[in-house]
């Protein structure tokens, strides 16, 4: 999955002791305290709990000469940037290690690739991630409330049929599984009976494409479509 930088990161100050604590061997002390410090200064954790690496550290925690930085990058079709996340960095050693020629220099990258995976797994990078995906599922509860009330909505938005206010569901019309960025956005769901939405989980519809495809075989409403396009475009600019 491809994520966009949060506008507010946190530093690892805290895990510092932690890192300085970590076996590393037989490994050079002068060439594992690069490596440490540049975790230490050049990785961060946003608010969802994934690592940012920021690109100036690259060549230590890689491994590799700053003027090959770029070239390992578009290796992996990343473009140059201030930062790249964890999980493209993973992707980026790995091609490093698989064309690096000594054990010695492979030892070091895979040091490397451990205090990663250290952050990464930190209780720290844990508690972020539970509570953003604890206040993820409290503000998707309210999805279903928010849009009625904004739109005054009575009737199933697809089929036009009088809307079961009890049961009715907020059905995404982007999925939340491949598109997880636009889950708390009200304007990419609409509200529908359940007996829609269990057709709509049944045929595997992830996207609007999707869904307007199943409208027009069952003959639903597809005036929402237009709209969604439009009202979308505009959502994703704020994101």
């Amino acid at each position: 999955m491809k994520y966009e930088i949060s506008k507010s990161l946190i530093k690892l100050d805290e895990l510092e002791y932690i890192i300085r604590e970590i076996n590393y061997g037989e490994l050079s002390k002068t060439w594992v305290n690069s490596i440490e410090n540049a975790w230490i200064k050049g990785a961060f954790l946003d608010k969802r709990g994934i690592v940012w690496i920021k690109y100036q550290y690259l060549p230590k925690l890689a491994r590799i000469k700053k003027e090959l930085v770029n070239y390992y990058l578009a290796l992996i079709g990343l473009p140059v940037s201030d930062y790249i996340s964890g999980t493209d960095f993973v992707n980026l050693i790995s091609v490093v290690f698989n064309a690096t020629p000594t054990f010695r220099k492979r030892d070091y990258i895979r040091y490397s690739e451990k205090l990663y995976y250290f952050i990464r797994d930190s209780n720290k990078a844990e508690v972020l991630r539970a509570r953003y995906y604890e206040n993820i599922e409290d503000q998707r509860k309210k999805l279903k409330k928010r849009r009625i009330k904004k739109y005054n909505i009575t009737v199933d938005e697809l089929t036009r049929k009088p809307l079961n206010l009890k049961t009715a569901e907020f059905s995404h019309i982007r999925s939340v599984a491949i598109y997880p960025d636009l889950q708390l956005e009200e304007d990419n769901g609409l509200i529908i009976n359940k007996e829609t939405h269990d057709i709509i989980t049944k045929n595997n519809i992830q996207n609007e494409e999707d869904l307007v495809r199943l409208c027009v075989q069952k003959r639903w409403e597809t005036g929402w479509f237009v709209y969604y396009k439009k009202i979308i475009e505009k959502d994703l600019e704020n994101i």
